[in-house]
């Protein structure tokens, strides 16, 4: 099986961007894929959200050459955590290339960069090393602009012929359509960007409550709303 990797950023906090990325990874492994979750924020919500310790050694470590082992969060599905260090200057110094190159012998079916807000150079990492992007956005007006931050730095990317993500979509998370400014959005989007994928994450007060309790979504409630949407972009980001 050929491994996929899939960055998931949003330039701007607090959108879903680390809900998406645990529960795609809570999916993929639902189907018997073995996936790494790489957090690459120094928040570490991912390692929080997936029940694992989120103070332990992670994804500065591994950036940094050293080894550190990744936490088990289910029986497929393993993460480094984020945290403090990856704020540190010999982490800015990187190349964008370096996560690339470290997670490359690494025998997992699917790699997802949690990238966080605000670190460019962190979320760069991410968006090279991976095949897949997925740019998450809610309806406030500056998690729009910041979306569309990632996706000109996509196409730059690929215009100049670099490595990093060669496919990516837009996702749309918390969607409630009983409001009117998540209504407007897919249009707007859609006038804004009209050749890039939308892929929708409605609210569901079963993702909140999975990550209050620190269960995957599928253990926590695979038939719900959200984890249906969440295989939606699953399929998208296996078969395009």
């Amino acid at each position: 099986m050929t491994d996929i990797r899939i960055a998931v950023a949003a330039r701007k906090g607090g959108v879903g961007k680390t809900t998406i990325a645990c529960g795609l990874a809570s999916v993929l492994a639902s189907q018997g894929r073995k996936v790494l979750v790489i957090d690459l924020d120094p928040q570490s919500n991912a390692a929080y959200v997936l029940g694992t310790n989120p103070t332990a050694l992670g994804t500065a470590e591994l950036l940094l050459g050293g080894s550190p082992e990744p936490l088990e969060a289910d029986t497929f599905l393993h993460v480094f955590p984020g945290g403090p260090d990856l704020a540190g200057h010999n982490i800015q110094l990187l190349d964008p290339e370096d996560l690339a190159d470290i997670i490359k012998p690494m025998a997992y079916d699917a790699f997802i960069f949690d990238c966080p807000p605000g670190v460019e150079s962190l979320e760069r990492l991410g968006l090279v090393a991976a095949d897949v992007a997925l740019v998450c956005t809610d309806a406030h007006p500056l998690a729009v602009m910041g979306a569309g931050r990632v996706l000109n730095e996509l196409k730059l990317r690929q215009q100049k012929g670099r490595r990093g993500a060669k496919r990516w979509a837009l996702a749309l998370s918390r969607i409630d359509l009983r409001r009117s400014m998540d209504q407007a959005l897919d249009q707007q989007l859609s006038n804004a960007y009209p050749s890039i994928k939308r892929l929708i994450v409605h609210q569901d007060s079963s993702l909140a409550w999975a990550a209050a309790e620190r269960v995957p979504i599928m253990q926590y409630d695979a038939n719900c709303k959200g984890a249906k949407d969440l295989k939606v972009i699953a399929d998208w980001v296996l078969n395009g």
